[in-house]
């Protein structure tokens, strides 16, 4: 049954993946040079922004017939305006695989890397532009992702959602089912994620939250009784958030769960690993 979830968990994931790339169109670029980097090491940092000002701001020159800006960051909002060719492109910031720039006049719009990457720096290079990469996870507020595990004896599926308060702390909602061989049921819940440490190619995290539980029994035990019982559940547990690739994250994580109902109170430990996929 295991590997059923499993493979459950791979088609969703799979469906999360094409509805990520469709809607940040993540096409990214090798850098052709790397003399024009350090333009973008100086105002690119992780997912940071910059203020729009003549001493940060990067000036590169159009190299294709034209290139069209959009009124946000995505291919579902419209055309706003276009760069002709040989024109000046004004660059301040990213988001995502999106950059938010202007033209001579100062007229702004968005453009997708791989257009802006159809541009050449004052050197006469190609602008080598950096692409997605963990500091960007850290930089997003949203994030959605499935997770399969196991609490106790009994197998989990899970569907996460998560905002990001600052760059080291994020709430998360998540509701998922449990499958057990006599009892069925699922539990719904929230949490606060602590992330420290945003210096590693991975961030650990502790996490903290509270939830509830609600189960039914496969089979009448007796007839004539309530064979439902719902209990809270609070836990306490530690992982790791991995970047692999374009707005993806593999996570792992290992709780402590303590339950309490109507038929007392007890303590058991859960782990599961999924994907998140962030914008």
């Amino acid at each position: 049954m295991f590997w059923r979830r499993f493979i459950t968990l791979l088609c969703g994931f799979g469906l999360l993946f094409s509805a990520s790339v469709n809607a940040e169109d993540q096409h990214t670029n090798k850098a052709e040079s790397k003399a024009s980097t350090s333009f973008f090491d100086r105002f690119l940092t992780s997912g940071t922004q910059t203020d729009k000002n003549e001493s940060e701001r990067i000036q590169l020159s159009v190299i294709d017939s034209y290139i069209e800006l959009h009124s946000g960051p995505g291919r579902g909002y419209p055309i706003i305006n276009t760069i002709e060719q040989g024109d000046q492109v004004n660059v301040y910031k990213r988001r995502g695989n999106w950059y938010l720039v202007s033209d001579r006049r100062l007229r702004e719009g968005w453009v997708p890397q791989e257009k802006l990457a159809r541009t050449i720096a004052s050197t006469g290079l190609p602008a080598a532009l950096p692409e997605v990469h963990h500091g960007d996870y850290l930089a997003q507020k949203f994030n959605i992702g499935f997770a399969l595990g196991q609490q106790d004896d009994d197998e989990t599926a899970s569907v996460l959602l998560g905002y990001r308060l600052f760059s080291f702390l994020s709430v998360e909602a998540e509701i998922g089912q449990v499958f057990a061989d006599d009892v069925e049921g699922y539990s719904y819940g929230g949490s606060l994620l602590l992330e420290p440490i945003k210096s590693l190619a991975f961030t650990p995290f502790i996490s903290h939250g509270y939830g509830k539980q609600k189960f039914q029994q496969k089979e009448t035990l007796n007839v004539g009784r309530n064979n439902d019982f719902d209990s809270d559940y609070r836990f306490t547990g530690a992982g790791i958030n991995y970047y692999i690739g374009l707005n993806f994250v593999v996570r792992g994580e290992y709780r402590k769960v303590h339950i309490s109902g109507d038929n007392g109170s007890t303590s058991n430990s859960a782990w599961r690993i999924g994907f998140s996929s962030f914008f």
